[in-house]
């Protein structure tokens, strides 16, 4: 698969991987092995990221869709949907409780990372978002 992006979790023994595949992988640093293939979006997933604490990722996907995911089991625990097309980032807030999202739709939107809840709609773009950030405390 072509990969879109890769990042380490915090501690550094593990890597994740998104590609123009529907899935993202988790992988073992040390010996190379996947420990997980997150399925579940329908297509290309542009980006994932660890959550601070490195117990969830995020994944955010051209089919609309964001996900957060156990690292520990391998699956989905909450579908972040109602954008109205591709989704180009998300990221953890520092603290790990909400997550944020950017879309082609022009839009981003706050979601509480624990309830998969949306908590607010950032609009007023004129055209697409890439990147997503919260800044530091």
């Amino acid at each position: 698969p072509r990969f879109l992006s890769g990042v380490f979790s915090p501690d550094g023994t593990l890597a994740l991987t998104a590609s123009l595949n529907p899935i993202a992988q988790i992988w073992q640093v040390a010996s190379g092995k996947c420990l997980h293939t997150l399925r579940g979006h329908q297509n290309s997933v542009h980006s994932a990221v660890f959550s601070p604490d490195g117990k969830q990722v995020i994944t955010a996907s051209q089919d609309r869709d964001a996900k957060i995911w156990s690292v520990e089991l391998g699956e989905c625990l909450h579908t972040l949907r109602g954008h109205a097309d591709a989704l180009r980032a998300a990221e953890f807030s520092p603290e790990g409780k909400a997550a944020l999202t950017a879309s082609d739709d022009g839009t981003a939107k706050v979601w509480c990372a624990v309830t998969g809840d949306c908590l607010r709609t950032l609009a007023g773009h004129e055209d697409a978002l890439h990147s997503a950030a919260f800044l530091p405390h």
